[in-house]
């Protein structure tokens, strides 16, 4: 069994049996835990969410495409829509990781919230960049990217 998969398991026991599906991919392993991550939020489940957040980390960190890139489309993005986790993520969410997925979250937030993150995170960086990149995209392809 794959080192994800087994990360994966240790994270949400409860999936066992799906997370050991041939076709499961790291996809929809964070699609299961986005909403597992906002219940966690709102118990104060602080053990589980520091599984949940170091598997994502991990998987950040990885060389392998799979994994990087569906914890920042599928899990770290996804979970900017809910309040719980939106107003803790500078608590869980290493500025490290922030830092390299930072273009992908101003890619798909408002300013005032992206400016809200940039706060947690002492970030003084560029932000026009991706903005207007978005602008670019939104005249091509007529809709927010």
């Amino acid at each position: 069994m794959s080192v994800w998969r087994k990360k994966a398991i240790e994270c949400a026991p409860e999936f066992q049996e799906d997370f050991r599906e041939p076709n499961l991919t790291p996809t929809d392993v964070f699609i299961e835990l986005v909403p597992i991550v906002v219940q966690a939020h709102i118990d104060k489940d602080n053990e589980r969410l520091q599984k949940i957040y170091d598997y994502a980390e991990w998987c950040h960190n990885q060389k392998d495409e799979k994994l990087w890139n569906a914890v920042g489309i599928t899990f770290y993005l996804h979970l900017l829509r809910y309040p719980e986790a939106f107003l803790q993520f500078g608590n869980w969410i290493k500025k490290d990781v922030f830092l390299g997925i930072r273009d992908l979250l101003y890619s798909r937030l408002d300013d005032e919230d992206m400016q809200k993150l940039d706060n947690m995170y002492g970030y003084k960086g560029n932000t026009t960049k991706w903005k207007n990149i978005n602008s670019k995209l939104v005249k091509i392809v007529g809709k927010k990217v």
